[in-house]
C-alpha cells in the first residue's frame, strides 16, 4: 500500500513539473525559486539591461521640453505571457510637472498608475511598446527644471501561478545648467511637425561620437544620423517617413542624452 501511494506521489509530481516547466526547472536547479531575470528582462533603447537599474534622459529647457524614456521588455521564458502589466510609482517629482506613460496599444492619463489592460509578450520576444511622457509645464505658466525619479514595474500575475515582477527607474532631468556644464546644447526639430525636413542645431564638444537615432512608435529604428562636426546644423529628411509619431534619441558617447518626439504629417 505504501508503494502505490509513493508512486501516485511521483506521478503528480511529474505531472506538475510537466504543467509548469518555468518555475519548477527554477526551483529544482541549484535550489534556486524563480526570478525576475527568469521571466522578465528589461533594456534601455541601446540594449542594456536595466533590472532593478535606472536610465536618465535630459533636457535644456523647461519652457519647450517634453522628454520621453524607453523600456523594452523582454519574454526570457518558453511560454507566452498574456497578462504582463506595467505599474508607475513615482519616487521623486518637481511641483508643477505631469507624466504619462503607453504600454501595448493603450495609452494611459496622467492620473492612472497602473495599466488596466494585459499585453501580450510571445516567448522569447521582446515588446517594445512602453514609453514615458514627462511634461515640465503642467499648467502653462512655465516649465520647471529639476529632477522626476519613477519606477516602472511590469508584472505578471497569471501565467505562472505566481507573481513575476522586474522594475526599472526612469530619472527625468531638465536643468540648463547640468547641460551647459556638460557644453552639450541640442535644441530642435523645427518645424515639427514636420512634411519635407526638420532641422537640429547643436554643439557637441569633447566627445568621441555623437549619434542621432529615430525610431518609430514600436521601437524600430528608422535611421541612425552621425554627427561629423562638433557643432553645426543637421537636417533630416523625413519625406519618406510615413505620417505619424517617431522618437528621437541623442545619444553622445554610448549615453542617451536627450529623448523626444518628432510627428511628421504630410
Amino acid at each position: 500500500m505504501k508503494n502505490i501511494l509513493l508512486l501516485i506521489f511521483a506521478l503528480i509530481f511529474i505531472q506538475a513539473i510537466n504543467a509548469r516547466p518555468v518555475i519548477l526547472q527554477n526551483m529544482l536547479a541549484d535550489s534556486k525559486y524563480i526570478l525576475a531575470s527568469d521571466t522578465l528582462e528589461l533594456f534601455d533603447t541601446l540594449g542594456n539591461k536595466i533590472n532593478n537599474g535606472e536610465i536618465t534622459i535630459f533636457g535644456s529647457n523647461p519652457d519647450v521640453d517634453a522628454l520621453v524614456g524607453y523600456i523594452r521588455v523582454k519574454n526570457n521564458t518558453d511560454t507566452p505571457m498574456q497578462n504582463v502589466f506595467v505599474r508607475r510609482i513615482i519616487k521623486h517629482e518637481v511641483d508643477s510637472t505631469q507624466n504619462s506613460f503607453c504600454f501595448g496599444v493603450n495609452c494611459y492619463g496622467p492620473m492612472t498608475n497602473e495599466s488596466t489592460f494585459p499585453t501580450e509578450i510571445a516567448a522569447g520576444a521582446t515588446d517594445n511598446s512602453f514609453y514615458g511622457d514627462y511634461y515640465p509645464d503642467k499648467y502653462g505658466t512655465g516649465g520647471h527644471g529639476g529632477l522626476t525619479a519613477i519606477t516602472y514595474e511590469f508584472f505578471d500575475n497569471v501565467t505562472f501561478g505566481v507573481p513575476v515582477s522586474a522594475k526599472a527607474t526612469i530619472n527625468f532631468h531638465i536643468s540648463a545648467s547640468s547641460i551647459a556644464d556638460n557644453k552639450i546644447i541640442f535644441k530642435g526639430p523645427y518645424p515639427n511637425p514636420a512634411s519635407q525636413f526638420t532641422h537640429f542645431e547643436y554643439n557637441i564638444p569633447s566627445v568621441n561620437k555623437a549619434q542621432l537615432i529615430i525610431r518609430n512608435m514600436l521601437g524600430v529604428e528608422i535611421e541612425t544620423i552621425q554627427f561629423d562636426n562638433r557643432s553645426g546644423k543637421k537636417s533630416v529628411d523625413v519625406s519618406n517617413y510615413a505620417s505619424g509619431l517617431y522618437f528621437y534619441s541623442l545619444v553622445v558617447d554610448g549615453k542617451i542624452v536627450q529623448s523626444k518626439k518628432l510627428i511628421v504629417k504630410h
